[in-house]
């Protein structure tokens, strides 16, 4: 299994990270540079977008339209964008300040979801 985070932050991309791959012992963790250039061309099984306002938006939004299968974190401080979450069938919309526990609550959740259809693909 794989995921690809996206923030600006180190501290909660070490944070983040350390989560998913304690969460599953076989997550390989990736950082998107951040470097303007869409990097979409990789089907992650997990995204984990941090972005504020239009940046995280569109990623979300290009991720959804290129991958409708992806599971989609969604972390930010607007709680408008819920709706746009709920049309995209996001795994998850959390909103700020990033917590711990309740990152590790969403990253089991998808992850629950996720082993049967990850497993299946691996046979």
């Amino acid at each position: 299994m794989n995921a690809v985070i996206y923030t600006k932050d180190d501290t909660e991309y070490v944070s983040m990270a350390g989560i998913l791959k304690e969460e599953s012992e076989r997550m390989d963790v990736f950082r998107d540079p951040l470097d303007g250039h869409g990097h979409y061309d990789y089907p992650y099984d997990m995204i984990v977008v941090a972005l504020e306002g239009a940046k995280g938006m569109n990623t979300v939004l290009e991720w959804s339209e290129r991958y409708p299968d992806v599971k989609i974190i969604w972390l930010t401080s607007d709680p408008d964008f819920l709706s746009v979450a709920f049309k995209r069938h996001l795994s998850d919309f959390l909103v700020r300040p990033f917590n711990e526990e309740e990152f590790r609550r969403s990253a089991r959740n998808v992850l629950s979801q996720s082993r049967g259809r990850i497993d299946a693909r691996r046979c």
